[in-house]
């Protein structure tokens, strides 16, 4: 009897021992919003320097004040070095030397490299690459529902969170903190030290954990979680000057009606999740530009997909330089090296790259670029599912077939010959875009730039490929990228797009008006109505929701109902 009696007193205990405790501390205190870094990414190098002055010899890598030394090789007005593991550099000297400019490539990325004088030396920073996890900070809200039960929402400073999870329950053991979320592959929990205030979380997926420790804000601080300023009033202002080819001008002068700014309420309310920036110019003036979630002017933004528009023009850059390309050249006679004798991929045109009509079948993008050195070579090697030219299929894969086209014609370094011949005359100076292990650029996105030198683009086509003074791109290739071809979509509906452009129209105050379009995953968009001189351009962070297409409703809205009509 009495081992009976023991053994259910030892069943108790247990039970009553494996019972959730209560929360060790007033769960009122974790009210309000934490965040911290939850990515960092840092530079392979922070400098290189060049020496000497007047026709370099020899290059130095420095990181942390220690240096790897690299002799160059000179070609024209040209230096160059290749390291190992697809490290490699290339400038240009313009103005008879007196300045230097080209790009760094590392880790399958490169970008812009601005070099000044010091002594008998040329020097430039190499900055921190922006990528998504770079400075990728989390935010953790915590707060009370209808009901009074706790609740928490997390977000970033970079894109719509919803793409990997939300957070649908919370529950408080001791000092641990429990998130039942929406996916199976991720894991978040956190602890909370009431003593020292402190909450650190731990974060990842099943194979990877970081640990993190989150800094309360005050109530009126805004660090990035809010679009705006908490309870701060707008007040519109013109944009500060760009510089002198781009004038700007109020909302009123260009003939904007002020009720466009009604969105900027509804933005900082939560009605448009994750909107990163928008401008607008009108006139070929800037009359608006602002910026959201910790956002700025000199920020760089991937543009994902609408860089293939401008991969349209860098292609009608390098017929300037190279008559011998014309669209109804095989694309197959770019690679010698892969030795095709497939008849049907002889077909294949760059007319058809540019519709995106080649006819090879749709490539796995994540095989494509995790698995596979040679990503034109693995798209090359696809078979054909369709005719050349038979039906249209969206393939990143496909406008890639360019870069053999452009780096073949240019005879340079693809990422220098951008920089040089397009971006640096429209004073660009910051970007960085994706290469390949063979070191091709990728032609279909990854390109990040300031948002305002994506409105740039814009003005370009409105001004028929001419910046300032100087002609960047032909006349004739703006015409004939911007021309609508008719080509069949998979469900045989006649579809209207340029080489690369959306072609499309919209409701102006009442008027449909054509326009030339960019697109790109997550919010990234610029749309330019040639008929009153305007480019509207957005970027966000709501990466393949579809959140990303908010911004049309701005658009269609606010933006363009308040546009004033000259009458007849």
């Amino acid at each position: 009897m009495r081992s009976k009696i023991y053994q259910i007193i030892v069943v108790l205990i247990f039970f009553t021992s494996c019972k959730n405790k209560p929360a060790s501390f007033d769960t009122e205190e974790l009210i309000g919003v934490w965040s911290g870094l939850l990515f960092q990414t840092e530079t392979k190098h922070d400098s290189i320097v060049l020496k000497p002055v007047k026709s370099p010899q020899i290059a130095f890598l420095y990181k942390n004040g220690k240096s790897d030394t690299f002799k160059l090789e000179q070609k024209d007005n040209t230096v160059s070095f290749k390291g190992i593991s697809g490290v490699r550099f290339d400038a240009a000297f313009s103005n008879n030397a007196q300045s230097l400019y080209g790009v760094i490539t590392e880790n399958l990325w490169s970008q812009s490299l601005l070099f000044l004088k010091s002594e008998n030396n040329w020097v430039a920073k190499i900055i921190k690459p922006e990528i998504i996890d770079t400075d990728y900070t989390v935010y953790l809200e915590f707060y009370r529902d209808s009901l009074g039960n706790l609740q928490a929402k997390i977000q970033s400073n970079k894109e719509n969170r919803k793409l990997h999870f939300s957070i649908k329950k919370v529950s408080v053991t001791g000092n641990n903190i429990d998130f039942k979320i929406t996916a199976d592959r991720f894991a978040l929990s956190a602890t909370y030290q009431s003593e020292t205030k402190k909450l650190s979380i731990k974060y990842g997926n099943t194979n990877s954990k970081r640990k993190r420790e989150l800094t309360k804000h005050g109530k009126n601080e805004w660090k990035g979680y809010t679009p705006r300023p908490v309870n701060k009033k707008y007040d519109y202002k013109i944009p500060q000057p760009l510089d002198a080819l781009i004038q700007t001008a109020s909302l009123k002068e260009v003939g904007l009606d002020p009720s466009l700014l009604g969105f900027m309420d509804s933005i900082n309310n939560g009605a448009y999740e994750h909107i990163h920036s928008i401008i607008i110019t009108k006139n070929k003036k800037l009359v608006f530009e602002e910026y959201f979630h910790g956002y700025n002017r000199d920020y760089l933004h991937d543009i994902k997909s609408s860089f293939k528009a401008l991969s349209s023009l860098l292609l009608g850059k390098a017929m300037m330089k190279d008559k011998s390309i014309h669209i109804n050249n095989s694309i197959i006679n770019y690679y010698p090296e892969y030795n095709i004798s497939d008849k049907e991929k002889k077909k294949i045109t760059i007319h058809h790259a540019l519709t995106m009509t080649t006819g090879l079948q749709l490539e796995d993008e994540d095989k494509m670029q995790w698995e596979n050195n040679d990503w034109v070579g693995y798209k090359l090697n696809l078979p054909m599912e369709y005719e050349p030219g038979e039906k249209f299929e969206y393939s990143s894969g496909g406008i890639n077939l360019l870069t053999g086209v452009l780096q073949q014609s240019t005879k340079k370094y693809l990422p220098l010959f951008f920089y040089e011949e397009m971006l640096r005359p429209m004073r660009i100076h910051k970007f960085q875009m994706r290469v390949s292990p063979k070191g091709r650029p990728y032609l279909a996105g990854d390109f990040y730039l300031r948002p305002i030198d994506f409105t740039k683009f814009g003005l370009l086509m409105l001004n028929d490929g001419v910046w300032g003074n100087q002609r960047i791109i032909a006349s004739e290739w703006i015409n004939t990228a911007t021309q609508a071809y008719t080509i069949k979509g998979r469900s045989n509906k006649d579809l209207n797009r340029g080489y690369l452009w959306k072609l499309g129209e919209r409701n102006v105050s009442g008027k449909q008006m054509k326009t030339i379009e960019a697109w790109g995953n997550g919010g990234q968009f610029l749309i330019i109505i040639p008929e009153i001189e305007m480019t509207i351009t957005f970027t966000g962070g709501n990466y393949n929701l579809a959140e990303m297409e908010t911004p049309f409703e701005i658009l269609n809205k606010y933006i363009l109902p308040a546009v004033a009509l000259e009458s007849n």
